[in-house]
């Protein structure tokens, strides 16, 4: 398109004054677009002529984007939170029950300090992995360093950022699968509390509970 219409302009690398031009697309600054001339409408807004090496224009800030599945987005991500969701309590209670009674204090340490150790720690370092692989252009910074990014490209970044996460959710159902098949055969304390015979108790304690529920 028009790959060589800033040929001439020797434009400085890293400068960021985002430009629509009138071909919808949106330019990183009015030098990379090409344009020549600036003017002022009655708005009081800056209107570039002779862009894109041909008599074309170009507005300050980014062009229009088009989004007519957020409503669909909404209503799926909702559903898959909420599914997922529905596992929490079934967790906290599972591993609760498996447990000794004197050790359900420490289990809950235990889970708290890996969900720390291997969901709080590598998620940040992830998503920013993710975050970074869909920039298009990253600003100039001091001394030739690497600075912020400044616009992403939003098929990437959707792909990439809803694929990790839909990876890690599908590990997650694949052990809450395998826990759920084999919780048949897990025994469960509270049970064996329940099913304990009477003779633990006290003869005169069951005694006296006998007399004062027949007075």
């Amino acid at each position: 398109m028009s790959g060589f219409c800033n040929e001439s302009c020797s434009c400085r690398p890293g400068i960021y004054s985002p430009v629509c031009g009138s071909d919808g697309i949106t330019y990183v600054s009015p030098c990379v677009a090409g344009c020549t001339e600036v003017s002022i409408d009655n708005k009081e807004e800056y209107i570039f002529k002779d862009c894109l090496g041909q008599n074309a224009t170009a507005t300050n800030g980014y062009c229009p984007l088009e989004c007519e599945s957020l409503v669909w987005y909404i209503i799926i991500f909702s559903i898959f939170v909420l599914i997922h969701s529905t596992s929490e309590v079934g967790s906290m209670l599972l591993t609760l029950r498996c447990v000794e009674p004197q050790d359900k204090a420490l289990a809950l340490g235990l889970i708290y300090f890996a969900i720390g150790l291997f969901g709080n720690v590598p998620c940040p370092i992830i998503y920013g992995a993710v975050v970074d692989s869909a920039c298009l252009f990253w600003e100039e910074g001091d001394c030739g360093e690497r600075g912020a990014c400044r616009i992403y490209d939003p098929a990437k970044f959707r792909m990439y950022f809803h694929g990790i996460t839909a990876a890690i959710m599908l590990g997650a159902f694949v052990v809450d699968t395998v826990v759920w098949y084999k919780s048949g055969s897990i025994q469960f304390h509270e049970d064996d509390d329940r099913n304990s015979p009477k003779d633990s108790i006290p003869a005169d304690v069951i005694r006296c509970t006998q007399f004062e529920t027949s007075v």
